[in-house]
């Protein structure tokens, strides 16, 4: 993902100094560690957020989240990633959260600063090797959005190669071609912040508030309470 990085930059001629951490998750820019929200600067998620924006959805009734992952993944990893997505989706803070959970499974309702009810459901049950199955789906008054195809659950491509050989490609992005969607995610996601100093900062805010959504839900699985957290 380095390389893929340092190709941008220098096309774009963005002289900062950006070093991607071996697992994505910050970048060091000009000495400073800054957390990489990969889900900004996916297509899927943006577009959500656009139709809440715009108003084009009415008013939000619930907000559904699932996620499911392989085996030994973190649930509070998956947390941060999807309370990360609610919000920037539906451009608002997080301010309660109730949680339980089992050896591998995790389930928490949220609500927003604007009054959005999310429930999320989280799960690490996946054999290795097997992909991540998530999905994303807003309840309005006047219709839904999800950022899958209607009826399915599955993730799908964007490309199918049918033959003697079936293939499918999720190759989308000319300049980063060749990447896996996650990486070109985070790559995108880092740039961003290479660019700018104040979308460096905006997203260290963002980091610290999801980390008080995380502390809050501990707290909720240790006293089955619903938990405040300070906007």
């Amino acid at each position: 993902m380095q390389k893929g990085l340092n190709y941008l930059l220098d096309k774009y001629s963005v002289g900062t100094e950006a070093i991607l951490s071996p697992d994505g998750k910050t970048v060091k820019i000009n000495g400073e560690n800054v957390p990489v929200l990969a889900w900004e600067s996916e297509r899927r998620f943006i577009e959500l957020r656009g139709l809440v924006m715009t108003g084009r959805l009415g008013n939000m009734c619930t907000y559904r989240i699932g996620h499911t992952a392989k085996k030994g993944t973190c649930l509070f990893e998956l947390l941060a990633r999807e309370i990360g997505i609610l919000e920037f989706t539906v451009n608002s803070k997080t301010t309660e959260i109730f949680a339980i959970a089992g050896n591998n499974t995790m389930n928490c309702i949220v609500e927003t600063e604007n009054g959005c009810v999310c429930t999320i459901e989280l799960g690490a049950t996946l054999e290795e090797g097997e992909k991540d199955i998530d999905k994303h789906e807003i309840i309005t008054d006047s219709g839904v959005a999800c950022d899958r195809v209607v009826d399915t659950q599955m993730p799908q491509q964007s490309i199918y190669v049918y033959g003697k050989k079936q293939e499918a490609y999720m190759d989308t992005d000319a300049e980063l071609y060749g990447y896996k969607e996650c990486e070109i995610n985070t790559i995108r996601a880092t740039f961003a912040n290479a660019k700018s100093p104040e979308i460096c900062k905006e997203k260290c805010a963002k980091w610290a508030h999801i980390e008080k959504v995380l502390a809050a839900a501990k707290a909720s699985l240790d006293t089955l309470e619903n938990i405040k957290v300070e906007v």
